[in-house]
């Protein structure tokens, strides 16, 4: 059953009412009257990025100028009007909005929200998510206690606007340019883990990040290696937690790896006896082009049969800026060597159910190593990625061996030294002050409690 609850502040309460739906814990807004339908679109900013969508692509093609100075005049209008609705809304002591770049329920922010529901903690959890994780939270395996707003929508806008606290694993909270408030706490947790491309995305990514320096309270940080990453990129005076990642606390874990990895194999419908290898590569800053991160699985599968024994299946999971790609998909698409997991939300879930680790450049790779299982690295287009993105140290300098092609990633597997290995990890941890210890997600639910 629905309740109306009314926002308290008059000017914001003539444009709409929230309403919460106590069986489906989402919250969302109901637009009244002309006034408040027209300041609700302006305040989205999507009236032309709307258009742009339905049009068909050739049409866009030849208007897009036109178009795009459109949408950003809409998102100058936008956040001219955000900014007048949030001003003066009340801060809520206890609300908590998340916000991840995969626009659902997982990674960092996932595994601090699980943390303050283990402890049943009087927070408000709010996750701001795309429209299929809004309508199907079955699906995605929200747990109650956790309430839904759409990204992008006013409703998320009137929970940033009042929540005491934003934690995000990106620049989520901040991407429409939402005011914060002085009592207001940013906690960035972020989303990678002793990574090694550098930082960078298009113009308006990197505008942001530079703004964001005055904006993020604290970054949680898990080495003194990302440490500086942060301090030389875009945030040098932002304070840091030295917390570790809660999203690799579940790796310290062999009960929960285990049952993990029973969850995923039932998902998928693998047979317990089979092992299997995740491949999981980054994207390119050219989105369209798949060519990079085509691997052969059957002959990857045969490899690992013939070093490790047993049976085998390639789990492939493609960046999430790619698995639309059409090309990418048939290319895994009907073949019995592979599961295609580029649909399963929770990567850490696939890091502890598989039993090795395939990436290019992804800082997923760093976080499987934890496990000490094996992980290999396959770049066929290494020289292109330095020039372009570039690295923070050289790729070599990982406990990964190193392929660009098939063959020798064939003969890296075959040549495979598991205490070569295990001692090159522990060094490599070692020089990055690396103080992961299973414990993340406690620090930071106590921290968020000692906030006053």
């Amino acid at each position: 059953m629905a309740n109306d609850k009314q926002n308290n502040n008059p000017a914001t309460d003539r444009l709409f009412t929230e309403v919460y739906d106590e069986e489906t814990q989402q919250i969302t807004l109901i637009k009244k009257g002309r006034k408040g339908i027209l300041t609700t679109a302006m305040a989205e900013g999507n009236f032309m990025r709307k258009i742009k969508w339905t049009i068909h692509e050739k049409v866009v093609r030849f208007f897009d100028p036109v178009i795009q100075f459109f949408i950003d005049r809409d998102e100058a209008l936008g956040a001219r009007k955000r900014r007048k609705l949030l001003k003066n809304m009340k801060v809520i002591p206890n609300r908590i909005v998340f916000g991840t770049f995969q626009n659902c329920y997982t990674c960092n922010c996932k595994y601090v929200a699980d943390e303050i529901l283990r402890r049943g903690l009087d927070y408000e959890l709010i996750f701001l998510v795309n429209a299929d994780v809004f309508y199907y939270r079955d699906k995605y395996q929200i747990p109650p206690g956790v309430k839904l707003v759409l990204r992008g929508s006013l409703a998320s806008y009137f929970a940033l606007g009042t929540a005491k606290f934003w934690i995000d694993n990106a620049l989520n909270c901040i991407w429409k340019e939402i005011p914060k408030k002085p009592e207001q706490i940013y906690i960035d947790l972020w989303h990678g883990s002793l990574g090694i491309k550098r930082l960078g995305g298009e113009k308006r990514w990197i505008k942001l990040a530079r703004k964001s320096a005055g904006l993020i309270d604290y970054f949680v940080t898990d080495s003194t290696f990302e440490e500086e990453v942060f301090h030389t990129s875009f945030w040098p005076e932002v304070p840091q937690l030295k917390f570790g990642h809660p999203r690799n606390d579940i790796l310290f874990d062999r009960e929960k790896m285990k049952a993990l990895r029973e969850k995923v194999y039932s998902f998928y419908k693998i047979e317990p006896h089979v092992r299997t290898v995740l491949y999981a590569p980054t994207f390119r800053d050219n989105k369209s082009d798949v060519s990079a991160i085509r691997i052969d699985c059957e002959k990857l599968k045969e490899t690992l049969e013939a070093r490790f024994g047993g049976e085998w299946r390639v789990i492939v999971k493609a960046h999430m800026h790619n698995r639309h790609n059409a090309e990418l998909r048939h290319m895994f698409a009907k073949r019995s060597a592979v599961i295609d997991a580029s649909d399963y939300i929770d990567m850490q879930e696939l890091i502890a159910a598989a039993d090795v680790g395939i990436t290019d450049y992804s800082s997923w790779i760093f976080d499987f190593m934890l496990k000490g299982a094996p992980a290999f690295i396959y770049a066929r287009d290494i020289k292109q990625y330095i020039n372009s993105r570039g690295f923070f140290y050289p790729l070599d300098q990982t406990p990964f061996s190193i392929a660009e092609n098939d063959e020798t990633l064939s003969r890296n597997i075959m040549a495979f030294d598991e205490t070569a290995y295990a001692e090159a990890v522990s060094h490599f941890l070692e020089e990055k002050g690396c103080y992961e210890d299973g414990h993340a997600a406690e620090r930071v639910v106590d921290f968020i409690c000692e906030q006053k």
